[in-house]
């Protein structure tokens, strides 16, 4: 017989639980994940801000380095006028035309400084700048973008002096060559006045008076003392008195002649009256303080 007894219909089976996280363990994790990347994102910062950091400041000490590099030729261009200011004594037995040419070096030296400073000073100027570039990414690192700021700062001080200074000897420089530029013309009128050559004489003359008034243009040069001064205006009546002369040469009127060399004569004793060392002496006296200032200014930017 066929059995009238029904199959059970099949059961409906529960749902299993899963294997996956709840809820709150997600969002444990989520911010976990979240703090992870905060940190390594920080610490990426920190390494990359550093890394720019000395990148900055590794560029900025090369210009630094450069223009400190520097700092003892420019020492020895300052130097250079506590020799050259002695071919000035007349008395000395010193070649003139040697003493011009060191002039000539001289007042080079002084204008390719000036140019050294200035191509110095811009570099330093490009530096700073970049110190202060992507300055989201150097937070961290601002106080040593600072420091090297100032030691650019202090350096851009020293550079300015400098500047003046060569400036100044430019014309410093420019004064010399034209006092000696004058003596040159007297040994000159010398020889030509000894050979009775009294016209040449009158045009070396006249080459003199230019020389003698570029000197007086020139006198009130930074750094050089008043009684330069007062040496340009007794060297411009020297002048006039040989031109006293040469005109009694020519008409050969010996009284004249007499009255100008008592003239020239009295001329020639103020001229060696000045006290030439003391000149030097001030003039190295205006200059030292500024030249120690440069030094310590580069001192503070290499500390």
């Amino acid at each position: 017989m066929i059995s009238t007894t029904s199959n059970p219909p099949p059961s409906i089976a529960e749902p299993q639980r899963g294997s996956g996280l709840s809820s709150g363990r997600r969002r444990t994790i989520i911010a976990i994940v979240i703090i992870a990347i905060v940190v390594i994102g920080i610490i990426g910062y920190a390494f990359a801000g550093y890394a720019y950091t000395a990148a900055r400041i590794a560029n900025a000490d090369k210009s630094l380095n450069t223009v400190v590099s520097h700092q003892n030729s420019l020492n020895t261009t300052f130097k250079e006028i506590d020799t050259k200011v002695s071919g000035l004594n007349s008395s000395s037995a010193t070649d003139l035309k040697q003493t011009r040419t060191l002039y000539d070096q001289f007042v080079a030296n002084a204008k390719t400084t000036g140019t050294t400073v200035d191509q110095d000073d811009a570099s330093l100027v490009s530096a700073k700048a970049s110190l202060t570039e992507q300055q989201w990414l150097a937070l961290l690192s601002r106080p040593s973008l600072d420091k090297e700021a100032a030691r650019i700062d202090h350096a851009r001080k020293g550079l300015a002096i400098a500047k003046k200074v060569a400036g100044d000897y430019v014309q410093v420089g420019a004064f010399f060559q034209a006092v000696i530029d004058s003596e040159v013309d007297l040994e000159t009128f010398s020889r030509q006045v000894a050979n009775a050559d009294f016209t040449s004489a009158r045009a070396t003359l006249a080459t003199m008076k230019g020389h003698v008034d570029k000197a007086m243009q020139l006198s009130p040069a930074p750094g050089l003392p008043s009684q330069l001064h007062d040496v340009v205006v007794d060297l411009g009546t020297l002048v006039t008195d040989f031109g006293k002369l040469v005109d009694a040469g020519i008409a050969n009127d010996d009284p004249a002649i007499l009255n100008a060399e008592k003239s020239i004569e009295g001329d020639a004793n103020k001229l060696s009256a000045y006290n030439y060392d003391k000149i030097q002496a001030d003039i190295g006296a205006y200059y030292q303080p500024l030249i120690a200032s440069f030094n310590s200014e580069m001192a503070q930017a290499t500390a």
